[in-house]
């Protein structure tokens, strides 16, 4: 491997070194509230109520998002049982699958060299390793996104081939219609609008030419139209709540109240791109080519490339909704442009310094910590994780060292990097653990667990805590609660508690319950004459029994 001056057997050794960095201690991290207990709940009461057309939350409906991903989580339940890590592992396993897809395409389009760095890049970047250990949806959307583009631009690369142009295509329409079915129609706008605005600003009319767009909205149908028509028929309450208020009335509206200032991303893109943010920088406002049209009839992946990344900023910062993930499916594209950069020019600029940089940041972290301390996130419980934040110190100024050993060039100073970044982040996530008890509910479940075991009802009251179904391995019974459950709660009102009179009704008339409260709101609530005794408490929720 000579343009990478490495031999292949050791690229594939540091993809390996990567994959081990990338899966270990899959489960050690308890699952994290809201996010991760959601969408580890919703697919194991697929498993156990063997309902895989209509998606539950807590057993109400839950039409948020479609269901591809719970569908691979729940078989990765069926195959391997229900743990920390079988709930992780789809998204850690996307995210690596899609970072060896970069490293395919810009391999396909560039070379051996710029399809190993744009590995790198995409397996280090802050904002990509955090989200691939993280239970969200946004991950597999991103990845499926990146299989749509990174498979287009490799068919209208070479147009002079109409097979690999076709086969090429079709299995870009496949991948859109899998990102449509984990989380709506981004999976076809974002790539469309790229489409258009491309086409528009190239004048590349033949592009059209060449999208196979009947047999690739066929296929893209036959992809999503099934789980969309059966649970449709299955819910008729479904098609106004998914298509109108999760698409037209979260983008255009606070309703969920997601509204950021408009600098909001901007600092989202720089922060999730460490280390890479001059890269980033760079390829977005010095992208090395004309702003004019080519005057060649010829495809440029990098141009499309640009159109797609700026479009999907643009678009989710004029939205009225957001969230730091939503900037994901940039970091894919980003890492096939700085992939080519680097092939072009292995060497690192302010890369390098940004690491000693990133390491006092960590260090001011670790020892400033009892700044970020609330009630619910007490200042004994950050010390704890102290020590995490002094490792990733650590490790981030001898990757420094290593990489100015290394001369900051070529594919040895690269790798020193992107292992430096991938460990770092690898580090903070597994030491998160120690904040286990406020942001997770192992072991409130593991508290209670005797009692439930025993048939004593679980009730939330005015809370809930969202990985607690998912430990105690069923659901709980909410009351005064509704949140992101409404939807749910007004199609089978009966599985609700409305009011705290309901709810104290029901506690005298059984003969053992539990009740969870959360912590700062408990003495609110007149509880003289309700006989119970507290027997778990943590900074954000308590539990107490029935005497």
């Amino acid at each position: 491997m000579s343009d990478l001056s490495i031999t292949s057997s050791t690229k594939w050794m540091i993809v390996a070194i990567a994959a081990v960095i990338w899966f270990s201690l899959l489960g050690y991290r308890d699952l994290m509230e809201p996010d991760e207990g959601r969408y580890a709940e919703i697919p194991r009461e697929m498993v156990a109520t063997g309902d895989w057309t209509t998606p539950r939350l807590n057993d109400l409906k839950y039409f948020e998002k479609p269901v591809f991903q719970y569908w691979m989580t729940a078989v990765s339940f069926s195959l391997f049982g229900e743990s920390n890590a079988t709930a992780r592992l789809w998204v850690a396993l996307i995210s690596f699958l899609g970072a060896l897809w970069v490293m395919f395409v810009a391999g396909r389009l560039w070379g051996e060299a710029a399809g190993f760095y744009a590995f790198l890049v995409s397996i280090s970047g802050l904002l990509y390793v955090a989200m691939g250990h993280i239970i969200t949806l946004d991950m597999t959307v991103s990845v499926f996104l990146g299989i749509g583009v990174g498979a287009l631009l490799i068919a209208q690369s070479d147009r002079n081939n109409p097979t690999q142009v076709r086969n090429w295509m079709l299995l870009g329409w496949a991948a859109l219609g899998i990102a449509t079915l984990t989380k709506g129609l981004i999976g076809l706008v974002l790539p469309g609008a790229a489409i258009v605005l491309y086409s528009l600003w190239m004048r590349d009319w033949a592009l059209w030419k060449h999208l196979h767009l009947g047999k690739g909205l066929l296929l893209f149908l036959l992809v999503t139209a099934p789980w969309f028509i059966a649970v449709s028929l299955a819910n008729p309450e479904f098609p106004e709540f998914f298509f109108i208020h999760e698409h037209f009335d979260r983008y255009t509206s606070t309703v969920h109240m997601r509204d950021k200032p408009w600098w909001y991303f901007l600092a989202i893109l720089l922060l999730g791109a460490v280390p890479w943010i001059s890269a980033v920088t760079k390829n977005l406002f010095k992208p090395g080519f004309s702003w004019l049209p080519s005057k060649t009839a010829l495809f440029d992946p990098i141009r499309f490339l640009w159109v797609f990344v700026v479009f999907i900023f643009v678009f989710f910062s004029m939205g009225s909704s957001q969230l730091p993930a939503y900037l994901l499916p940039m970091f894919p594209a980003l890492s096939l442009m700085i992939g080519k950069t680097l092939a072009d020019n292995p060497r690192l600029g302010p890369e390098i310094w940004l690491m000693p940089v990133v390491g006092l940041v960590f260090l001011v972290a670790a020892w400033q910590i009892d700044l970020v301390a609330t009630s619910a996130l007490p200042a004994e419980l950050l010390h704890t994780y102290r020590p995490w934040w002094l490792a990733a110190t650590g490790l981030m100024f001898g990757g420094f060292w290593l990489v100015r050993h290394f001369g900051a060039a070529g594919p040895k100073a690269i790798t020193a990097l992107a292992l430096t970044a991938l460990l770092s982040v690898q580090l903070l996530s597994w030491g998160y653990q120690t904040l286990s008890s406020s942001r997770s509910s192992r072991a409130l479940a593991e508290q209670i667990r005797p009692y439930v075991d025993a048939g004593a009802p679980v009730y939330t009251v005015e809370t809930y805590p969202q990985s607690l179904p998912f430990y105690l391995g069923k659901p709980v019974q909410l009351a005064i609660m509704r949140s992101e459950l409404d939807m749910g709660i007004r199609q089978e009102p009966e599985k609700w508690i409305p009011s705290f009179a309901a709810f104290k009704s029901r506690w005298l008339q059984d003969e053992q319950a539990i009740a969870v409260f959360d912590a700062e709101s408990f003495s609110r609530f007149n509880l003289d004459e309700m006989p119970m005794k507290i027997i778990y408490r943590d900074p954000r929720k308590l539990a107490v029994i029935r005497r």
